[in-house]
C-alpha cells in the first residue's frame, strides 16, 4: 500500500528544511520534541503520528484508520488556527516551523489528556 502523508505535513517532512530551534523554557518537563516530530506511521493514510490516540480514551472504542487521520487533521488545523496560521502561509521553512510547533502542542495536549479522567478536570 502506498499511503500519502497529510498535506499539512508536506514541508514538515522535507529533510532539507531545518527543524526550529527549541526554546526549552516553553517545553513542559519530560517532553522530548523528537518524539513529537519523528514518529509517523507511514502505513496509515495521512501518516498520523504513532503517539496520536488510536482509541477514544473514555469509551475505549478504537478509531478506524480514516477516522483517526480525520481527527488528527482536524485538531492540527484547530491549533494552527489558534496560532493565526491557518491556512498555512509563508515560505516552506516558515511552514515547517509552524507545523513543528503545532505538532509539539498537540503532542503535549495528547499526553496531558491521557493522564486525566474522562469526566474530570
Amino acid at each position: 500500500m502506498n499511503r500519502k502523508p497529510n498535506p499539512l505535513l508536506a514541508d514538515f517532512l522535507d529533510p532539507t528544511l531545518p527543524l526550529p530551534e527549541i526554546h526549552w523554557e516553553t517545553v513542559p518537563p519530560g517532553v522530548d520534541p523528537e518524539e513529537a516530530w519523528d514518529r509517523f506511521d507511514e502505513n496509515i493514510e495521512g501518516w498520523v503520528p504513532i503517539w496520536f490516540p488510536a482509541v477514544d480514551r473514555c469509551s475505549g472504542r478504537s478509531y478506524g484508520e480514516f477516522e483517526r487521520a480525520f481527527l488528527f487533521n482536524e485538531r492540527l488545523e484547530e491549533i494552527l488556527g489558534s496560532m493565526h496560521r491557518w491556512p498555512l502561509w509563508g515560505s516552506a521553512r516558515d511552514k515547517k516551523r509552524v507545523v513543528a510547533i503545532a505538532l509539539l502542542h498537540l503532542y503535549c495536549e495528547t499526553r496531558d489528556q491521557w493522564t486525566r479522567a474522562c469526566w474530570g478536570e
